[in-house]
Parts: structure tokens; C-alpha cells; sequence
């Protein structure tokens, strides 16, 4: 059986014909999909290029066929790309026996009926809420936000299966056929998240209620390819914290275009002492161990939908603090929670807990209890099973 996994990411075709990515997506990841399919065809945008870099991911592998898909960005690059999206669909879906979308995104939301006008069985990995896909302000990207929020809700209702990264928040907004005719054996759900969480992974801080620290380290992890994960916020609530007087220091783990101007940023508010920024970091054993020597993670993200970042920190006993956007409220209370682009509110919730040690310890507890819900055994098997009931669809 023969599954076309459509991704949201973006690939690079080298002069050997193989494939690479630069974040998440590599031939481990695509084993979720073989250890259920015989095969699978992987499409997504693509840049064709002569040398490769040594920090990019290996895609290619046995049983993965790989068709590109114009590397378009943007409103703009979709509008001009999009007959030839939905013609790749449509020719690769012929070959296939049913589909799988990480969605919502932008190719998911314009060619998903290529799928179904082939009466293809359709299945999507739901992993954000719609509304915000366009960053910025202004009427064009409010309306595009409102047009695709509304296409989100539809495509739901016209795929066979939907498997949520939340336990009920996401399910509420963007609902599927199976949750309103849960009787109708045409459609099916699930919910896990895309985490990659071993037993061997997680660390339960030993924190001692009458040593309180006297430096406390912070911690974000996230792109910086705009303005979303909230780097921005988080610094300037920074320069907040340290003149008041408050001995923090900040590190930031990831990379993106926006990188330089959250740099310059630091250089304004003066924190240049107290900001380290360590750059992309792909080895999943450096991130948990930058996590274990922090105290908070801080994460004003706008937009999420279960958030990889905040579980791994809490696996590994962090406190956190972020936005009650998406399914963040399902991993956190409302007493860790600051809305996106409350500067001050960040600053303030910072300064509570560093001035309450005995809460900070009593919430790494939690944290650490709460995350071993998303252990990857525990993950793995209910994938699977969204995965093979999508297979008795296509009998």
C-alpha cells in the first residue's frame, strides 16, 4: 500500500537526485509513515541545488520516492504557483492509494480536493489553527487569515480522518465528520502530538525549596524567520527584568532571517551580557541539555498548536510561561499564561516566580508529571493507528 504525504517543509534536490531538508524532516522522521505504508511518495517545495551543506537532513531513502513542488513563499508565490500544485497532486495521487497532509497549509488548503475528486481517501495531521498562517497586520493579511481560516474548517469536514496535536481545543474550532457523525464508520479521528520524546530523554530536576538560585537562566527555543515565536517580546521584557534589578541571563536556541535583527535588539537594550544566542542546533542531546541548566522557558509564540518547545521543556522540569493561544492551554494553567505581546506582563510574571522559588519548584514537578503523557511510546501507538485506519479506507 502506497500512501502521498504531502509536507509543509522545504526540501533541497541535489545534482545526485537526493533529497535534503533543514529542519525536522528526515529519513527517521518518514518511518512513522513506512512502519504502516510499503511505501510512500513525499512531495513538497523544493529547491533544486549543486552542493549541499553538511548541516542539512537526509530525506532520501528505500521505499521514499520524492516529487518537488515549486519553492514558492508567501500569498503571492501560492496565487502564482497554484494550478501547477493542484496538477501534482492530482497526477501523484493516481499512484497512490490514499493521502496524508500535515496541514492546515497552504498547499493542503488549495489542492486537498485534488484527493477527493479522485475518491481517494484523505487524511490530515492537524497542527495548528488557521487564522494567523499570514503574519501582519493589515486588512490584506487579516482577510487572507479569515479566507483560510474558513477553507481550515471546511477541508476538516471533507477529509475521511483528522488527527489533532490537542486533546479537545483544536477539535472544538476546526471539528471533523467523525466528531459530529461519531457513529459513521466513513470517518475516523485521533489526537497525538508530533513529539519525539524517548524514555531516556526525560529529567526531573532536584531543585530544593531552601536553595533558591542567585542567577536564573531562561530559555527559548524557536525560528526566527519572523516574529512569531516572540523573540522580540521576550528581550525587551528582558531589559525589564535586569533593571529592576534582577540577576537573569538568557539564551536563545535557533535560527532564522530574523536572526540579526533580534541581535541588534539586544544591542539596543544593552543586555549583551545577558543574551547568548547559540544558533541552529540540531542535535537533540545539546537542546535537552541547555534545557536542564535553565530555570523558566519563555515562549510568547502567537500562534501554535501544541507546541514541541513547551513539552520538552517541561520533560525536562522547566517552568514555563507562554500565550493562551491553541492547545498551550491544555499544557499549561492560567497562572503561567501572558498574552503574545504583553511586554510588561512577561517581565511581571518573570519577576513573581523568581520572587516565589517554592512555587517554581512545586511547578517543575508538574511539569515533569504532565509531559510523560507525550512519551513517544505512548505517541507512536495512537499514530499508528491513525495510520491504519486510514488503510482500511482504501480497501
Amino acid at each position: 500500500m502506497k500512501a502521498l504525504v504531502v509536507l509543509e517543509n522545504h526540501f533541497y534536490l541535489d545534482a545526485n537526485n537526493n533529497v535534503w531538508c533543514d529542519r525536522v524532516v528526515d529519513y527517521s522522521y518518514l518511518q512513522r509513515y513506512l512502519n504502516v505504508f510499503d511505501s510512500i511518495t513525499v512531495t513538497g517545495r523544493t529547491q533544486i541545488i549543486e552542493k549541499i551543506e553538511d548541516k542539512k537532513l537526509l530525506v532520501s531513502g528505500k521505499n521514499v520516492e520524492f516529487v518537488p513542488m515549486p519553492d514558492f513563499k508567501g500569498a503571492k508565490g501560492l496565487l502564482l504557483n497554484i494550478f501547477k500544485l493542484k496538477n501534482i497532486i492530482k497526477q501523484e495521487i493516481k499512484k497512490c492509494d490514499c493521502a496524508i497532509y500535515r496541514a492546515p497549509t497552504h498547499i493542503s488548503l488549495f489542492t486537498y480536493k485534488e484527493v477527493i475528486k479522485q475518491n481517494k481517501p484523505l487524511a490530515l495531521e492537524f497542527m495548528m489553527a488557521a487564522d494567523k498562517m499570514f503574519d501582519g497586520d493589515g486588512i490584506a493579511k487579516r482577510v487572507l487569515n479569515k479566507m483560510v481560516n474558513k477553507r481550515a474548517k471546511k477541508m476538516c469536514l471533507r477529509a475521511n480522518g483528522v488527527s489533532y496535536v490537542t486533546e479537545s481545543i483544536l477539535q472544538k474550532e476546526y471539528p471533523c465528520m467523525a466528531i459530529k457523525e461519531p457513529n459513521n464508520k466513513r470517518f475516523f479521528t485521533e489526537s497525538y502530538s508530533s513529539i519525539d520524546l524517548k524514555e531516556d530523554m526525560y529529567y526531573k530536576q532536584e531543585w530544593k525549596k531552601e536553595e533558591k538560585p542567585q542567577l536564573f537562566r531562561i530559555i527559548h527555543t524557536g525560528y526566527m524567520d519572523s516574529y512569531r515565536k516572540g523573540q522580540d517580546v521576550l528581550i525587551k521584557a528582558m531589559k525589564i527584568v535586569v533593571e529592576k534589578g534582577y540577576n537573569v541571563e538568557l539564551t536563545f536556541i535557533g535560527d532564522g532571517e530574523k536572526r540579526k535583527e533580534f541581535e541588534d535588539l539586544v544591542k539596543e537594550c544593552s543586555l549583551e551580557t545577558r543574551v547568548e544566542f547559540k544558533g541552529l542546533v540540531k542535535e537533540k542531546s545539546v537542546i535537552l541539555e541547555s534545557l536542564r541548566k535553565s530555570h523558566f522557558l519563555v515562549f510568547p509564540t502567537q500562534s501554535e498548536g501544541l507546541p514541541r518547545t513547551i513539552i520538552e521543556a517541561m520533560s525536562q522540569g522547566l517552568v514555563c510561561i507562554s500565550s493562551p493561544v491553541d492547545g498551550i492551554p491544555e499544557l499549561l494553567e492560567d497562572d503561567f499564561l501572558v498574552n503574545y505581546d504583553d511586554i510588561t506582563g512577561y517581565a511581571n510574571k518573570i519577576i513573581a516566580l523568581i520572587n516565589n522559588w517554592d512555587k517554581c519548584c512545586t511547578e517543575s514537578i508538574n511539569n515533569y508529571n504532565k509531559s510523560l503523557k507525550y512519551c513517544k511510546n505512548n505517541i507512536d501507538k495512537r499514530r499508528k493507528h491513525f495510520y491504519e485506519m486510514i488503510t482500511q479506507r482504501c480497501s
